[in-house]
């Protein structure tokens, strides 16, 4: 089986440069831009099953990516829960709790803040989930619309390595592809984005 996952366009707290973590902010004009090239990017590939991300800004970008379509809700592919945060920017954060908060930005962990919000331990066990759930559709095709978080905590475990230590990028957009044959996940394309929304 072949495992499609697509991340949200850019939403309005990437273009703010602000914490949204599962909280409802939209896409801007140019996130349903490239969700457009996104799904004539991709319009070629047989998908048998489409699963979405609760969140509002996943829920857009399957809306513009394909369009009409049957899907499922899946909170499991919700992003790194940062909720606690929702609009506050990293300056305002590091304001209140200083190099800690650094710290934990940089390793994608912020659950030492004290604040309820979600740990990279917990994240990495969601994607664990994820995959035993996605190995059993056998002989399918599946996409999920998901988040940058969720997506590279998928291939950290792919790959065997640590969430942390997984320094590649995940763009708005981006198409990744894993495959899953013969009892054993491999990574079979990483970041694809239509090349036009690179050079910009």
């Amino acid at each position: 089986m072949i495992l499609y996952m697509i991340r949200h366009g850019e939403s309005e707290s990437n273009a703010g440069h602000f914490h949204s973590g599962w909280s409802c902010v939209h896409l801007t004009e140019k996130g349903r831009k490239q969700a457009a090239e996104t799904g004539k990017l991709i319009k070629h590939i047989q998908i048998d099953e489409l699963y979405v991300s609760d969140v509002l800004r996943t829920q857009e970008t399957a809306e513009i990516i394909f369009p009409g379509r049957e899907r499922t809700f899946m909170p499991l592919a919700r992003e790194l829960d940062t909720t606690p945060m929702k609009g506050k920017t990293k300056r305002q954060m590091t304001e209140i709790f200083g190099e800690k908060y650094l710290s934990c930005r940089e390793k994608f962990d912020y659950s030492p803040l004290g604040i309820d919000c979600e740990s990279l331990h917990h994240l990495s066990m969601r994607a664990d989930q994820l995959l035993r759930w996605a190995q059993n559709h056998e002989d399918k095709q599946i996409c999920i619309v998901s988040h940058a978080g969720m997506i590279k905590a998928v291939a950290s475990r792919v790959l065997g390595m640590e969430i942390d230590l997984f320094a590649f990028s995940c763009d708005n957009a981006s198409v990744s592809a894993f495959e899953f044959s013969n009892g054993t996940w491999k990574l079979k394309n990483w970041n694809i984005t239509p090349m036009e929304l690179k050079t910009e």
